[in-house]
């Protein structure tokens, strides 16, 4: 039995973190050992619980000589000390480290996991996958990686856990207004601000907005919404690990994102069968079709982005139209059987 080794930024808020989560506990009968190099963070305590070695690395983001002298020198040893035989990366720059480990230890297979589409540093980004097997998130990451680095990738869809549960927050329920929901992180690629000014533009007056999840950007989020006097319609929740609770709570939900490499918010959301205004970017137009099980407009375009949660929080037939073709969508593309199974296919290829 391989030993693996999965190195992702940081085991905290995300849907990268939670996929390496997903694959290292409910593969790790597959392999003598499992281990996850990262920052560490909210998931670490449950790799642990699980049998999972965590070691703490510093920010494969970071660009400085020491760091990356001190980070190389940290996941060699382990690589070593473990007799690791497979290297999955979950980011850019796991990828290059990964890459010059591969002079060192020539037979450890390197996997790799496109989560996001990059449009810059695209040479480096090429050197780092030179001998990696690569995995796209959904098909326009895919195109990317083929049409801008030239390099061949198979496609495994992101999925989560199917889950049963019927639990809902009293915070939301409670209120009487139409009830919208975003769960993510609080940064630009989520195009939070421009789902502010669209709720200062709604005319209808019976709608709250319920932000769940924190990042780098909420102070300033929170300056916007007082400068625009939209407090009384938008209530922060802050990181909350009962998603499925808040997603049961919301009329539908609502994703304004600038980018995005295949969602997995977005999946969970079809999963417990709620539609949602989202963007016409790639990562959300493969999951979404416009009329069919959501509605989409145009990235950063607030005045539209508007009009479609209005036009959703009025029109209820139009919603339970949507709501029907979500969790078929999610059946026929999105199982979490079909995830687990093709990434245990590629673990085993020789």
């Amino acid at each position: 039995m391989a030993n693996i080794l999965h190195i992702s930024r940081t085991m905290d808020i995300g849907g990268a973190e939670k996929i390496v989560y997903q694959l290292a506990t409910d593969l790790k009968e597959e392999f003598e050992s499992v281990h996850v190099a990262s920052t560490g963070g909210l998931w670490e305590e449950e790799l642990n619980k699980n049998g999972i070695k965590h070691h703490k690395i510093l920010d494969v983001e970071s660009k400085s000589p020491k760091t990356l002298v001190t980070n190389f020198n940290t996941l060699r040893k382990i690589i070593k000390e473990n007799k690791i035989d497979i290297i999955h990366t979950h980011h850019r720059m796991a990828a290059f480290y990964a890459r010059l480990l591969m002079y060192i230890f020539p037979k450890v297979k390197h996997i790799y996991t496109a989560h996001n589409i990059f449009d810059n540093k695209i040479k480096m980004y090429k050197y780092s996958l030179k001998g990696a097997k690569v995995i796209a998130v959904g098909e326009g990451v895919s195109r990317h990686l083929k049409e801008d680095l030239s390099i061949d990738s198979s496609i495994i869809y992101n999925a989560i856990h199917e889950s049963s549960n019927e639990s809902t927050v009293k915070e939301i329920t409670e209120r009487t207004e139409i009830k919208i929901g975003f769960i993510g992180r609080l940064s630009e690629q989520k195009g939070l601000s421009h789902l502010i000014d669209a709720i200062k533009l709604i005319k209808k007056e019976n709608i709250h907005l319920f932000i769940a999840g924190d990042g780098d950007l909420k102070d300033k989020l929170l300056i916007q919404v007082q400068a625009i006097e939209v407090d009384d319609k938008i209530t922060f929740l802050g990181y909350r690990e009962d998603t499925t609770a808040i997603i049961n709570s919301c009329d539908f939900m609502v994703m304004p994102s600038l980018y995005e490499g295949l969602p997995l918010t977005l999946i969970e959301y079809f999963q417990n069968g709620k539609t949602v205004v989202g963007t016409t970017i790639p990562g959300i137009q493969e999951v979404v079709t416009h009329e069919v099980s959501g509605l989409l407009v145009k990235s950063g375009d607030a005045l539209s982005l508007s009009k479609e949660i209005q036009r959703l929080s009025i029109d209820v037939n139009l919603r339970s139209k949507l709501e029907e073709q979500t969790k078929k969508v999610y059946g026929e593309k999105f199982s979490y059987n079909n995830f687990i199974s093709k990434y245990l296919k590629i673990y085993q290829e020789k």
